[in-house]
C-alpha cells in the first residue's frame, strides 16, 4: 500500500469526493472528502466535507466537519499510536 511505500504514519488521500478515516498497518488512513460535495463517478451523494487534525506525538484527532441536510455535522476521530516506528516525517 502507498502509505507503506512512502514510510508515514498518517496518509491524506482523496479522489473518491467521499470522507474516510481508518486505522490500518499501525498508521492512519485519511481521505477528507470533498469541501464542494463535487459529483464523481464513484459516488453521486457526496456531502460536502473537510477534516482538520490535531497532531500531537503518537495521537492525532481528526475533527470531520460535514454538511448532512443543510446542517454541519461535527465528529472527532481521535487514533492513538501505540508504538513509534522508524517512519520519518514527510
Amino acid at each position: 500500500m502507498l502509505q507503506r511505500q512512502l514510510d508515514v504514519d498518517i496518509l491524506v488521500t482523496g479522489h473518491t469526493h467521499q470522507f474516510t478515516a481508518y486505522k490500518h498497518e499501525g498508521g492512519v488512513v485519511i481521505n477528507p472528502g470533498s469541501a464542494t460535495g463535487a459529483y464523481s463517478n464513484i459516488t453521486y451523494d457526496a456531502n460536502p466535507s473537510f477534516v482538520l487534525m490535531d497532531i500531537d506525538g503518537l495521537r492525532v484527532v481528526v475533527y470531520v466537519y460535514e454538511l448532512i441536510d443543510g446542517e454541519v455535522k461535527v465528529d472527532k476521530i481521535d487514533f492513538k499510536k501505540t508504538t513509534a516506528t522508524t517512519h520519518s516525517a514527510h
